[in-house]
């Protein structure tokens, strides 16, 4: 019980950046511009770190991003949407595949898999995201990821749940020097 919900406030007061934090986070290197102390504030305190990722993206929905229309600088709705190196769990890629057994690309589906999107089509997405009703699949990468630490070999820091890390790999991130 010892994270909290953070927002930093515009001069008028109103939120532009919401996060979860312990300890001094709310005081910690971000990717957006860090207000005046005054305007760092604590939502909530004393929550388990599930309690305090839930709040964050109810916030985070509620407000909603600037990259959908809303007032905050968050680009992802949790830590894990689309982040490099994420990747879906193998009960997930077996349902993937079996929803995709039988079916073939065409020759055009192919060229055109790989070229960048127009404007135009990540308008569209953005526009099919928003009105997205919440349907609980944020809070149950929330639930999966919480299990995992930190472990590294000396060259790779990657993230395991207790019980399945590799042979070699030791507890905690590894510092740059």
């Amino acid at each position: 019980m010892k994270y909290y919900v953070y927002q930093y406030l515009d001069e008028y007061g109103n939120p532009y950046y919401i996060g979860k934090g312990k300890d001094k986070r709310i005081h910690a290197k971000h990717s957006v511009a860090k207000p005046p102390i005054e305007r760092r504030v604590k939502i909530a305190v004393g929550l388990s770190e599930m309690e305090a990722y839930i709040l964050e993206n109810k916030l985070i929905r509620m407000y909603g991003r600037k990259i959908d229309g809303g007032i905050l600088e968050n680009i992802r709705l949790t830590r894990w949407t689309r982040k490099p190196g994420w990747h879906h769990t193998l009960e997930t890629r077996n349902i993937i595949g079996i929803k995709n057994t039988g079916q073939k690309r065409t020759e055009e589906q192919k060229k055109n898999y790989r070229k960048p999107k127009t404007k135009e089509h990540a308008l569209n997405i953005k526009k099919a995201n928003l009105n997205r009703p919440d349907d609980g699949r944020y809070e149950k990468i929330g639930i999966t990821m919480s299990k995992k630490r930190w472990y590294n070999n000396g060259t790779i820091t990657k993230m395991f749940e207790p019980n399945d890390v590799p042979f070699g790999f030791t507890a905690g991130r590894k510092v740059n020097s």
